[in-house]
């Protein structure tokens, strides 16, 4: 039997989106259909939620739907100054191993680095439906890096939510032919070509880690020689030829000062 996957876009109308003159309910509906797409094209069997409606209506629909995986998608806001990547938040460490599995597809194409799977006991959608909860928060949409990404990059974010869908259920991902609107403008976007890696720490000194591709953002840590660390996106930047993105999400490192295990 195949699994069954309820879409809970958020119903947020009033948070506005930094450019673009649009908001969260808007963008997070067509996340929403774009990730039902690609999953019925894996496979799966989809309900989305309908737009606008109450998360009480969601969650029944939900049940009655009989559903393997209840996903709340939404956007997120701090400052206006934070793009602070993908955030995804479960009950507790039973939805781990799922929220990782999107968290790994998802966090690699988001431009915030500070990628995140947290325990919440206090969200509606979270403690009611009788399904797993995997809710997700697709990047910051209070600044204009995340916002502009956002609304570029709705298909490729449905793309993204159906491979970790795929990989923590055991099922091959199939492409779409049309492929997805991602404006590609850089190596990360490109996340059905990009195969993450492992690289070792050459300098005598290490190699700092930035909060963003380039010497031009803050440093946050450093990583001493001979360590090895998992790439998960690659981008161009100031003050070297090529950045890393750590696995772990503690920041960019830059690829000059490292050599390719695996």
């Amino acid at each position: 039997m195949s699994k069954r996957i309820y879409l809970s876009p958020s119903n947020q109308s009033g948070n506005s989106y930094a450019t673009g003159n649009t908001n969260e309910m808007a963008q997070c509906d067509k996340i929403a259909k774009a990730t039902a797409s690609a999953l019925k094209r894996c496979g799966f069997e989809v309900k989305v939620g309908k737009s606008g409606d109450s998360m009480q209506n969601r969650c029944n629909e939900s049940d009655n739907f009989k559903a393997d995986i209840h996903m709340p998608i939404h956007t997120n806001a701090y400052n206006g100054k934070v793009t602070g990547g993908t955030r995804i938040f479960c009950l507790n460490s039973n939805g781990r191993k799922a929220c990782q599995a999107v968290l790994n597809e998802l966090g690699r194409i988001s431009p915030g680095t500070a990628d995140s799977i947290t325990y919440q006991t206090g969200l509606y959608e979270i403690n009611v439906p009788n399904a797993l909860t995997i809710y997700v928060e697709c990047e910051f949409h209070d600044t204009k890096t995340g916002s502009d990404w956002i609304i570029k990059n709705t298909a490729s974010i449905g793309e993204a939510i159906c491979k970790g869908l795929c990989s923590y259920f055991g099922i091959a991902y199939k492409s779409g032919s049309s492929g997805t609107n991602s404006s590609k403008t850089n190596s990360s976007a490109s996340s059905g070509a990009f195969k993450s890696y492992i690289v070792r720490i050459t300098p005598s000194d290490g190699v700092n880690i930035r909060s963003g591709a380039g010497t031009d953002y803050d440093i946050v840590g450093a990583i001493e020689q001979g360590g090895a660390y998992t790439i998960v996106a690659e981008k161009s930047g100031k003050g070297a030829n090529k950045w890393g993105k750590l696995k772990s999400g503690a920041g960019w490192i830059a690829l000059d000062y490292t050599e390719k295990i695996r």
